[in-house]
């Protein structure tokens, strides 16, 4: 995916016989959907296209799409495992405390007394908290997220000194 996106949902498999497609919403925010006239999609090796979107509509649990010229199970076949992405600054806006997983990657980590520790290079979501993977000269360390002893700014990380954590 290209790093100016966000993967917001993906294309599963059709839905009936008129074009309609499943899809899986990536985000927490599935009401966004609602809005859409039109979509970029990105296929899994990377190439992208513009569509229009007809409707959004739910079926039970289940959400589904349907994009103007359409109109086949075997059309949308062609668009299975392709991502519904909106640029950055498109994504739904999240509370003054909380971010996204790509605005946390690639953030310096450094210890409450000023000590860098390395970027995080990945976010490991766990039922209890998420944990930022940080590279330490070249070795891995696995930081839990959690407000207690990790605060988040707009241009770094910084951890409580912790015995044991680094």
């Amino acid at each position: 995916m290209q790093p100016d996106f966000v993967a917001i949902g993906k294309i599963m498999k059709p839905r009936g016989i008129r074009g309609e497609a499943f899809l899986l919403p990536l985000t927490d925010f599935p009401e966004r959907f609602d809005d859409l006239d039109s979509v970029r999609l990105e296929a899994p090796d990377g190439a992208s296209s513009s569509l229009d979107v007809d409707y959004v509509r739910a079926y039970g649990p289940r959400t589904a799409i349907k994009f103007q010229g359409i109109d086949t199970p075997e059309d949308v076949g062609r668009l299975r495992g392709h991502f519904v992405v909106v640029t950055r600054d498109a994504v739904h806006p999240l509370p003054d405390d909380a971010f996204y997983v790509f605005q946390i990657e690639g953030l310096p980590v450094e210890t409450a007394s000023g000590v860098a520790i390395g970027p995080v290079v990945e976010v490991l979501s766990y039922p209890a908290n998420d944990v930022y993977v940080v590279s330490r000269n070249g070795e891995d360390v696995l930081i839990p997220a959690v407000r207690e002893f990790v605060r988040v700014e707009r241009d770094k990380i910084v951890v409580q000194e912790i015995e044991g954590l680094l």
